[in-house]
């Protein structure tokens, strides 16, 4: 089964995808905050993490960063309500991991279509 991690400081947000991934068959892990999400990456494994791009305390940057340190690298979409350049978008892809963003709001079937996209299901 694979496994993916939500981050996103909205609890009613990340609440709901969590039931989404669930429901589609997903092991799932939450995180409120950055600093949450690095705490629990190691020993959750997600094959995939949705992270929020504007959060409380560390940069999507430097997330992104520490997370190329780690054993096992997850691939990443953003989650945000920023429409990025092309040039972002190929900035953030060469931190490491990040394979797609989603801009919010979202529909919930472009989300389970580019989490199934992106795990091969």
């Amino acid at each position: 089964m694979a496994r993916v991690m939500v981050v996103d400081d909205e609890p009613d947000l990340r609440n709901l995808v969590r039931l989404i991934m669930e429901k589609k068959g997903f092991e799932v892990e939450t995180a409120e905050d950055g600093e949450e999400f690095l705490s629990k990456v190691d020993d959750f494994g997600p094959d995939l993490v949705l992270l929020d791009v504007m959060m409380p305390g560390p940069t999507t940057k430097e997330i992104l960063e520490k997370l190329r340190e780690k054993r096992k690298k997850p691939k990443v979409v953003l989650l945000t309500v920023v429409r990025f350049s092309d040039e972002e978008k190929e900035k953030l892809m060469k931190i490491g991991g990040v394979v797609d963003y989603i801009t919010k709001p979202f529909d919930l079937q472009k989300l389970t279509d580019t989490v199934s996209q992106h795990l091969g299901n």
